[in-house]
């Protein structure tokens, strides 16, 4: 039989006092099992029943035996549960475990649990020991035709899991880039700029080119500064401007692109290709000089 220490303070647990505790407590232990094998889980139960309005104070075991773990602590409003592994054979003895009581007038007492027992087997049932009879090799039909379906079954599922495991990586990666492209409108921009100039130019239609260059700037202004450059007007966007971005010179040229798509869009008035070449440098310009200095 074989003593374990809790805590320090256990050892003082015959010595609480449970004198005036009302009659309606009661402190109940009960474990999971009356016999547990080496390793395995086994759980103690502290629970009280307690008078409306006392609080319970259930402690916090700390385990000071190699020859025995405490695996895991649940407590409920009104219960504990502690859940022990024993390494070594035999009777196991804990010491009470005591219970702080608060009741409702601030009053505190202390009770106590009787010393605990757990029976400690061997994982061994016995018949292990024993010496078991040799017996001849088997013979083994190497060309089962059942075998060999079976390995090309899980030759089959291997290929279609790696294929599985392959395409979500690189759908993976996919959609890790969209969301990098996202955190990066400056880059967003340039690309739609890039694409607007391989497009084929025609001053006819430059009210729609223009249309498009002043959506690409706008939205990058949008989430570049957080305001919503998309439902304003060239003018409200050129007087916010000095507020976000402390550059003189940015800012008028930001003022300028905005203008001349203006007229295009709504004069009707048509841009010669170089004039659409120049806007087309101004607005990577733009994007270029306003991109922040520290990026995430």
């Amino acid at each position: 039989m074989r003593y374990f220490l809790i805590i320090p303070t256990l050892l003082l647990s015959p010595l609480f006092a449970q004198i005036g505790i009302d009659p309606g407590v009661r402190l109940i232990s009960q474990w999971s099992a009356d016999t547990v094998r080496v390793g395995e889980p086994v759980t103690l139960r502290l629970e009280v029943a307690l008078p409306p309005g006392s609080i319970p104070h259930f402690p916090e075991l700390a385990v000071n035996d190699p020859a025995v773990s405490l695996v895991q602590t649940h407590l409920e409003p009104l219960a504990v549960e502690y859940v022990f592994s024993f390494w070594e054979l035999g009777r196991i003895v804990l010491p009470g475990v005591p219970v702080r009581i608060v009741e409702p007038d601030g009053a505190e007492v202390t009770m106590a649990t009787d010393s605990l027992s757990m029976i400690v087997a061997s994982v061994l049932t016995g018949q292990e020991q024993d010496i078991r009879e040799i017996k001849g090799m088997l013979a083994i039909r190497l060309t089962d035709p059942r075998s060999i379906w079976f390995r090309i079954g899980v030759a089959v599922l291997l290929v279609g899991l790696i294929a599985v495991i392959w395409h979500s990586r690189r759908r993976g990666k996919a959609d890790q880039r969209r969301r990098d492209e996202k955190l990066q409108p400056g880059l967003i921009a340039l690309q739609a700029l890039d694409r607007l100039r391989e497009a084929p130019y025609s001053p006819e239609q430059s009210g729609d080119y223009y249309l498009a260059l002043s959506q690409i700037l706008r939205r990058y202004l949008e989430q570049r500064l957080l305001f919503r450059a998309l439902e304003m007007t060239t003018s409200e966007i050129v007087d916010l401007l000095p507020g976000e971005l402390d550059d003189p010179g940015l800012n008028a040229l930001i003022g300028q692109v905005l203008e001349q798509a203006d007229l295009a869009k709504f004069a009707g008035l048509p841009q010669s290709p170089e004039q659409w070449q120049r806007d087309l440098d101004s607005a990577r310009s733009i994007i270029e000089r306003s991109q922040p200095v520290f990026q995430v």
